[in-house]
């Protein structure tokens, strides 16, 4: 079995490290009154198999730097972004001059500013966020996965469409984030993903078709679904819409299934965007310290629960990652 290899919060300064911290010094050589920095890279690998051949197959590496600085006093700020690609010495010297040129013209904010340093820094020990066994499959192989999950859906039953499918799929990334600051924090950390799909199309004796998906996706390959169950889970849910039927609109408790649950909470707290409500463009504004959701809605937050996706060692401010409940009132 594989193992995860965590960064922690004593790990080494690496050259990514380096050079963020490198950076955020040359923004206050120019000017800037704080600044964060903050590096990504990463690989993808994705492909869809349709009716067992191969439809799309991608592989992608990616690098960029962004670059946040602040003009001002602490009671207020401007400040401008930057970002690029480019890691040559005249890419990071226009990111710089960028920002500070773009922060100068920009208005004031007087929420704008990073965390005291007091409150920054990051989860001690591993989270599970990184496996590398994600790229431990040849090529070949990954695709047999999402063939293999594809020929199970199409096999399951009579009414599922053997000519006719949306296919199988199977993804693998990899990816590491590292963020510096002018208050003196420095932390990274690498994740890893891979997920495998299948999609099939039924029918009914009268033509009516339906669709559906099932999926399976962890940080690791020891830990997704075997191609088969996916396909058949994929099958059975595909299968179950044949010849639905309307309910009448009525008032009664309803249990919804935990990935609908997911994106109609995820829906409404999209407008819970701090720009969004600093901006008065969302029905959240104006409503801290009120109630706002049934006092049998509770929501937590938790960035600390390991191996799972939302897990992080520290936040987009460099503080802790943490848990947090909100019940009843807008916080």
């Amino acid at each position: 079995m594989s193992t995860a290899t965590p960064i922690s919060a004593a790990a080494h300064k690496t050259d990514l490290q380096q050079l963020a911290t490198d950076v955020v010094e040359r923004a206050l050589r120019a000017g800037a009154t704080d600044a964060e920095v903050v590096i990504r890279e990463g690989d993808e690998f994705s492909t869809l198999v349709r009716l067992g051949q191969v439809e799309t197959l991608k592989e992608s590496g990616a690098r960029g730097i962004g670059l946040r600085v602040f003009l001002g006093s602490s009671g207020s700020h401007r400040t401008a972004s930057t970002s690029s690609s480019d890691f040559s010495e005249a890419g990071l010297a226009h990111l710089v001059s960028g920002a500070v040129d773009l922060a100068q013209v920009t208005s004031e904010d007087p929420f704008a500013g990073l965390p005291e340093a007091s409150a920054m820094g990051q989860l001690a020990g591993g989270l599970d966020l990184y496996y590398d066994d994600v790229y431990s499959l040849p090529t070949a192989q990954r695709i047999e996965y999402a063939r293999r999950a594809e020929a199970a859906a199409l096999s399951a039953d009579p009414r599922i469409q053997k000519q006719k499918s949306d296919g199988g799929s199977f993804d693998a990334a990899t990816g590491r984030k590292v963020l510096a600051n002018s208050r003196g924090f420095a932390g990274e950390y690498r994740r890893s993903y891979c997920s495998l799909s299948a999609m099939p199309i039924a029918q009914t004796e009268q033509g009516g078709m339906q669709r559906d998906y099932w999926y399976s996706s962890a940080r690791t390959l020891a830990r997704l679904d075997s191609p088969e169950s996916i396909g058949a889970e994929a099958a059975r849910r595909t299968l179950r819409r044949l010849n639905a039927r309307r309910v009448p609109t009525q008032s009664v408790p309803i249990v919804f299934a935990p990935e609908i649950a997911r994106s109609l909470i995820g829906n409404i707290f999209e407008a819970a965007n701090g720009d969004s409500i600093y901006r008065g463009a969302s029905f959240w504004a104006h409503q801290l310290g009120q109630k706002v959701a049934s006092s049998n809605v509770t929501v937590i937050d938790d960035g600390t629960l390991i191996g799972l996706f939302g897990t992080a060692p520290f936040d987009g401010k460099a503080c802790p990652r943490g848990a947090l409940s909100s019940s009843k009132t807008a916080s």
